[in-house]
């Protein structure tokens, strides 16, 4: 999983990822399936709508047996610090983990950008500071060289690593809990509640100034009822979200799987890990976009 940016093809990073999607790569004579995400700072999306897809494709996962080697998280070595969606984004991912499967790779990229020893300098930063807890835990810092040989050498450091299930694919699958009673799940939707809160107070002081206007106002009338539909779209986009997180999403995976299963033999053989990759991409394909060409 890679926010912003995407590992695409085993050579390149390109920051043009809308929804989540599935390539299959060759590795050797190994085969993995690299599951390509959205970011949490997402100008299209909200942090709600990019946890829930990202959830159900996770719990899909997990529900089939498929195992989990790790996650690839992306962070640009030319931002000068990191902002406050950064840290929320961060953190989510902190919460989609847990604290036992934090075993992850750490990506540092474009560094054909930046001067090497200031790069240098933030990396020290990233690595003393903000994902120290992470890599107290067992993940890899690694830099990433916009190269074929660079992606082989990442996607490497996660071949050789032990499996790991997430607190979230527990939760969900495991535990049956609504997203919103996740960790991941409630600080988005603490979050959420925030800009709802924040939203309403701009709407009710609208509402005030509108009341105050006299006829002779006409201009302004105009203008503040044009303020107000906004503000209400946007309070029916946040309330929309809030019940997104309200969802029972391991057993809506469950069920989805059972209904476009043909065989609850086939669905065995998987769990055993006896299932073959075409198989495997059908099942998750319900969940998550995989290219036309994706094939092993």
């Amino acid at each position: 999983m890679a926010g912003r940016e995407v590992v695409q093809e085993g050579a390149s990073l390109h920051s043009c990822t809308q929804e989540c999607q599935l390539i299959p790569i060759d590795l050797g004579s190994s085969k993995f399936l690299l599951l390509d995400t959205p970011g949490f700072d997402d100008t299209n999306r909200s942090d709600a709508e990019v946890l829930k897809e990202i959830a159900r494709i996770l719990a899909a996962q997990y529900e089939i047996g498929v195992q989990l080697k790790g996650i690839i998280y992306l962070q640009r070595i030319t931002d000068i610090k990191m902002s406050g969606h950064s840290m929320k984004a961060l953190k989510i991912f902190q919460e989609i983990c847990g604290e036992t499967a934090l075993t992850n790779v750490l990506v540092t990229t474009r560094w054909n950008e930046i001067e090497e020893s200031l790069g240098a300098s933030r990396e020290r930063e990233l690595r003393e500071d903000f994902w120290a807890f992470m890599l107290a835990k067992g993940s890899k810092l690694v830099r990433f060289h916009d190269s074929r040989h660079s992606a082989i050498s990442l996607a490497s450091h996660l071949l050789v690593a032990e499996s790991v299930v997430l607190e979230l694919q527990r939760d969900l699958v495991d535990h049956g809990k609504l997203l919103s009673e996740t960790g991941a799940g409630a600080f988005v939707h603490d979050d959420v509640e925030a800009i709802r809160a924040q939203h309403l107070v701009e709407l009710q002081e609208m509402e005030r100034l509108r009341g105050q206007l006299t006829e002779s106002d006409t201009a302004m009338k105009r203008q503040v009822q044009r303020s107000l539909a906004k503000e209400q779209e946007l309070l029916q986009k946040i309330e929309q979200q809030q019940v997104s997180l309200q969802a029972r999403v391991g057993e809506e995976v469950k069920q989805a799987i059972q209904q476009n299963t043909k065989s609850e033999k086939r669905l065995s053989w998987l769990k055993l890990g006896l299932g073959l990759f075409p198989t495997v991409l059908s099942i998750l394909g319900i969940f998550v976009n995989v290219p036309p060409s994706a094939s092993f």
